[in-house]
C-alpha cells in the first residue's frame, strides 16, 4: 500500500487564512537540486497565497544568491556540520517558533527532526512535523530518526517504498509527491550541422554520485559525428581538471566543451539533442525535468531513486544500469547512427507537463493539511477516550 498524490479535500485551515509553513534547512552549497526545490515551492507558496518561511540552520557554503527574494533567515555562525547545528539551531528555532503562528514544519535532513521536536517543546506548540528528504536511504543519514517524523514526503516512487519499509514509520503517513518545475518554457533547438550534440549538466564528478566520467568512457567508443558540451562545476574543484585529463587520454577531448557552471544551463545552449546522466544515486534528478520540457530527450541511469519515475523509454528517452559503459555507449552508438530516431520534442514536452510546478506544490500543501487533520482527529480521539 502507499499514498498517491492527494486529489483536493477539505482543508483543516479556515478558508480565507494562508496555511503558515516552516521549512528548516541544513547545509546548502547555493547551487544544488535541493535549493532549486527550496526556490520553487516558496514561490509557489506565495503564489497560493500562503506563507512559507525558510530556516536555515548554517548560511550556504558556495552561494547565497538562491533564496533572494524569499521570507529566509539563516543562523548567521550556524556550523556546516550537522552535528554541531544543535548548539546554535535550537534557540533560533524557539525564537521563530515564538514569532510566528505556524501550522506545520517541514524538515530536509532526518538529523534535524529531533532539533524540531525538542524546540517546539520549548515553545510550548504542538505542530506536526513533516520530513521531506531529497536523496535515498541508501545514503548515509540518520534515517531512523524518521520516525519522529508525523509525515514523509517521498519525492520518487522508490524513496517512497523504502520509507514505508522503514521500521517504525507507518505506511499512511508516507506520501508520494514528485519533485515539480516551469514546464511552459521555450524550447531548445536541436542540432543541425549533422552532428548530435549530448550534454551534461550538473556537478562534475569522478566516480562519486554523478559518475561524469562514465559519459567520457562511453563516448570513446563512439564512432561517427557527435560533440559533447559539459556544464556544470567541478566536485571537488580538481575534478574538472580530472575529468579534462581523462578527456585527453581517450583521445575525445577536441569534441568536448568544457561550459564550466552556469546559473542557467538552458539559456547558455545553442541546441541540444540528447541529455545524459550517469548517476550512482539520486533524489529525484530534476534536471531530466528541465530538459524534457525544452524538448531534449534523455539517456538516465537506472539509478534509485527517480529516474524511473520520469523517462519512458522509447518515449522521452531510455535508461541503462549504473556503471554498465558498454550498455550507454550502445545506446549512444544507435542513436548516433539513427538506428533510434530521437523522439519528436513536442512529444518529449508533453510527457512531463504532470512535473509542473503547480501541481507539486497543490500536493505539497494537501500533504500538510492531511497531516494537520489526522492529528486533529487522533487528538479528539484521545479526548474522548479520557471523557469517556
Amino acid at each position: 500500500m502507499f499514498t498517491e498524490p492527494l486529489s483536493m479535500q477539505s482543508m483543516a485551515v479556515p478558508p480565507g487564512r494562508p496555511l503558515r509553513i516552516l521549512l528548516v534547512a541544513g547545509t546548502l552549497s547555493g547551487r544544488g537540486g535541493i535549493e532549486t526545490c527550496l526556490r520553487t515551492v516558496a514561490q509557489e507558496a506565495i503564489a497560493a497565497g500562503d506563507e512559507l518561511r525558510i530556516l536555515a540552520l548554517c548560511p550556504s557554503t558556495d552561494d547565497s544568491s538562491w533564496h533572494t527574494g524569499l521570507d529566509y533567515a539563516e543562523v548567521k555562525d550556524g556550523h556546516p556540520s550537522l552535528k554541531r547545528q544543535a548548539l546554535k539551531g535550537i534557540p533560533a528555532l524557539v525564537k521563530e517558533m515564538r514569532s510566528r503562528p505556524f501550522d506545520a514544519v517541514v524538515v530536509i535532513y532526518s538529523s534535524t527532526i529531533p532539533l524540531v521536536r525538542l524546540a517546539l517543546m520549548l515553545a510550548g506548540l504542538r505542530r506536526p512535523v513533516l520530513a521531506w528528504l531529497h536523496f535515498s536511504t541508501m545514503i548515509k543519514q540518520r534515517i531512523g530518526l524518521l520516525r519522529l517524523a508525523q509525515a514523509q514526503i517521498c519525492i520518487s516512487r522508490q524513496f517512497m517504498q523504502e520509507m514505508q519499509a522503514l521500521k517504525g514509520v507507518r505506511a499512511d503517513s508516507v506520501h508520494l509527491v514528485h519533485n515539480g518545475t516551469e514546464v511552459r518554457v521555450a524550447p531548445v533547438g536541436r542540432s543541425t550541422d549533422g552532428s548530435l550534440r549530448f550534454v551534461h549538466v550538473g556537478r562534475l564528478m569522478v566516480g562519486g554520485q554523478k559518475r561524469s566520467d562514465d559519459l567520457l568512457r562511453a563516448l570513446a567508443r563512439v564512432q561517427g559525428n557527435w560533440s559533447l558540451d559539459m556544464l556544470g562545476a567541478g566536485s571537488p574543484t580538481d575534478a574538472l581538471d580530472r575529468l579534462q585529463a581523462l578527456a585527453q587520454e581517450l583521445g575525445i577531448s577536441g569534441r568536448v566543451r568544457w561550459r564550466g557552471w552556469q546559473r542557467d544551463p538552458w539559456d547558455a545552449m545553442d541546441c541540444a539533442d540528447v541529455l545524459v546522466l550517469c548517476s550512482e544515486f539520486e533524489g529525484s534528478p530534476l534536471v531530466l525535468i528541465e530538459a524534457m520540457a525544452r524538448g531534449i530527450a534523455c539517456v538516465s541511469s537506472d539509478c534509485i531513486a527517480g529516474p524511473s519515475d520520469i523517462v519512458e523509454p522509447g518515449g522521452n528517452g531510455w535508461l541503462f544500469p549504473v556503471g554498465r559503459i558498454d550498455a550507454l555507449a550502445q545506446r549512444l552508438q544507435g542513436l548516433v547512427d539513427r538506428r533510434e530516431p530521437l523522439p519528436a520534442p513536442d512529444e518529449v514536452r508533453a510527457s512531463v507537463q504532470k512535473f509542473s510546478r503547480q501541481e507539486m506544490y497543490r500536493n505539497f500543501r494537501q500533504v500538510i493539511v492531511r497531516t494537520m487533520d489526522a492529528r486533529t482527529r487522533r487528538r479528539d480521539r484521545a479526548a474522548a477516550s479520557l471523557g469517556g
